[in-house]
């Protein structure tokens, strides 16, 4: 694979990101994952990041006592933690509005939710609760490089990442080691994976899901990650009575956004450098088969347990597709939590949302892989200025 292109306007940013090592989700995971993840790499990290890969190794060290204090006085809890109220799944792809949508519900006090705490921290948060967020708070940056949206430690974020950092079955570790996007792509379809995959992946995922319930004292937790799109089957076996949010958007806005979003990760994230022209052909195959395969299962999931949400009208009139999911869904704590969510929306009316230029290589790129989905959701379809 060829080092990554240096993409016009970025090369200064290009240039200085490899000296950025803070953010580097390996310095949550245990030393033996790390170990799996460098064997399953051939060990490949490049002499760039070698100082953003030591850094989160050091960081990794030394919080092993804190992994170890929790998992000896907290496990057998942990197992023991019924889940009574199955959870709420916000899926959809990643740049379909699902942030600020999590955002909102997240003022709900009476449900949960996996914020940055939880996500980048798993093995240790209900232990070191204190600590936790001091390292995350340190660690993250003020806003997201990709949008200017907040990064706290309690804002809410993916359990992908949690799930990565517990096990080699994380998709976003492509993020990190780039040069095997391919193979942590085919962790979101978990459920086609071996047998033994599929099993600790299931292990793993249900372990975090009561940690969070236990922490949370068994409400309802809020979970959104695009991941779990492809899901949906194994998520219903799990859960079965579990209610589904799923948001979309228009493609071409969607791929300009995504690719701008990958980019940005990948820069504060790799071990590894990666070819530009791969990232977008691994974007344009991982959003159709992640529809493909959405089309096809979600008709498992009961009408009344499933909303669509159109990330145009949710960005127009937030509280009024807020009440939606809550009165179609049939979830209690609306009228309770309204004024907070009025609140936070007022608070987001000075924010100003990328604009993406709609360039003629993406309306080809959308129109050749992406046009079932433009179509399926009654988008304009382009075509470019110069064919």
């Amino acid at each position: 694979m060829t080092k990554q292109k240096k993409i016009k306007g970025e090369k200064k940013k290009k240039d200085r990101t490899h000296l950025i090592v803070k953010e580097e989700p390996l310095g949550g995971m245990t030393l033996i994952n790390i170990w799996r993840l460098l064997w399953q790499n051939k060990f490949r990290v490049h002499p760039k990041y070698w100082l953003r890969f030591t850094y989160a190794y050091w960081l990794c060290a030394i919080t092993w006592p804190l992994r170890a204090i929790e998992w000896l006085t907290k496990t057998r809890k942990i197992k023991k933690t019924e889940v009574k109220t199955d959870p709420l799944f916000v899926v959809g792809h990643y740049r379909t509005g699902t942030t600020y949508l999590m955002s909102l519900l997240t003022k709900d006090k009476n449900k949960g939710y996996v914020s940055n705490l939880e996500a980048y921290a798993p093995h240790f948060f209900l232990t070191f609760e204190k600590i936790t967020k001091k390292l995350i708070d340190m660690s993250l940056p003020e806003k997201r490089p990709m949008d200017e949206v907040l990064m706290g430690s309690e804002e809410p974020t993916e359990e992908e990442y949690a799930i990565g950092a517990m096990s080699k079955y994380g998709f976003y570790n492509g993020f990190i080691f780039p040069r095997n996007f391919k193979l942590y792509s085919s962790y979101n379809a978990i459920g086609d994976c071996k047998e033994r995959d599929v099993k600790k992946w299931r292990k793993t995922y249900e372990f975090f899901v009561k940690k969070m319930t236990l922490k949370y004292n068994g409400k309802m937790l809020i979970l959104k990650n695009p991941a779990n799109t492809y899901r949906i089957p194994l998520l219903l076996k799990m859960y079965p009575n579990a209610k589904f949010v799923h948001t979309y958007r228009n493609p071409y806005n969607m791929y300009a956004s995504t690719l701008r979003f990958f980019r940005e990760v990948f820069a504060i994230y790799a071990v590894q450098t990666w070819d530009d022209d791969e990232l977008q052909q691994g974007i344009l195959d991982n959003v159709r088969e992640m529809y493909e395969r959405f089309n096809e299962t979600r008709k498992l999931i009961p009408k009344d347990r499933i909303i669509d949400i159109k990330y145009e009208d949710f960005i127009k009139d937030p509280l009024t597709q807020l009440k939606r999911i809550y009165t179609e869904l049939d979830i209690d704590g609306f009228d309770e939590a309204k004024d907070a969510f009025v609140r936070y929306i007022k608070s987001q009316e000075t924010y100003k949302p990328n604009v993406h230029e709609i360039s003629d290589d993406i309306i080809r790129k959308v129109n050749e892989h992406w046009d079932f989905i433009r179509e399926q959701h009654g988008y304009e379809r382009l075509e470019p200025k110069n064919k």
